[in-house]
């Protein structure tokens, strides 16, 4: 099954579970999916003044992870949510936070030291788009980590069978949920990622799986 990832709509889904995102992401991952986005961050080269983009930011997780890895840099959030924002700027109000398109970005060519999307690519229509986009205002040596849902292997059969109880306990319905399973079933493996990466003019600089492959970071590199 092929599903729709028009922007209005996927605007709109995220929208609606953006007051319940931060709860439920700490349901469906255990309480362990800020501990694998912190230890994805460590991999990078976070340096004294850099300039940080953090793409499809939602509540702004990353943003506060990367300040606790060093105070000293400048990030910008951005995502196209509106409600997802708005909770981004209530718990890192210090951080600046701006509401636009992954695929359009209102950034001149070379801007950012580091660029960050995590579980957000996924839901983009047009993935070639934004990764043009994120090559463009990347630095040359620059650095974009990606993370997101890795192999299609027995232990993510396991994680899909349990969120569907899981969010229905809690969220109450589980349509907003389904989609993003549906959406984890159709993205690429981390090896065909990273190799849609290099053909953006990207190269590895390393891979790092979580959760026996259940989740998968990967740094690529501006040459």
């Amino acid at each position: 099954m092929t599903i729709s990832k028009n922007p209005k709509k996927i605007q709109e889904l995220f929208d609606v579970i953006a007051e319940k995102y931060d709860f439920n992401n700490n349901i469906i991952s255990l309480g362990l999916h800020k501990t694998i986005k912190f230890l994805s961050l460590k991999n990078l080269e976070i340096k004294n003044g850099a300039k940080i983009l953090d793409e499809c930011t939602g509540t702004g997780d990353i943003t506060g992870l990367i300040k606790k890895i060093n105070l000293d840099v400048e990030i910008t959030g951005i995502d196209f949510s509106r409600n997802m924002l708005a909770g981004a700027k209530n718990k890192f109000p210090s951080v600046t936070f701006i509401q636009a398109d992954c695929t359009n970005l209102p950034f001149d060519n070379e801007t950012f030291d580091i660029i960050t999307m995590t579980f957000g690519l996924r839901n983009i229509e047009d993935y070639n788009k934004a990764l043009q986009e994120t090559f463009r205002v990347l630095k040359s040596g620059g650095e974009f980590l990606h993370l997101d849902f890795g192999e299609k292997n027995f232990f993510s059969k396991i994680f899909d069978t349990l969120v569907p109880p899981l969010i229905k306990l809690f969220y109450g319905k589980n349509l907003p949920y389904a989609y993003l399973l549906e959406s984890k079933k159709e993205f690429p493996t981390p090896d065909k990622l990273i190799e849609i990466f290099k053909s953006h003019g990207f190269k590895l600089k390393c891979r790092k799986d979580f959760l026996f492959g259940i989740i998968s970071s990967q740094i690529m590199q501006k040459p």
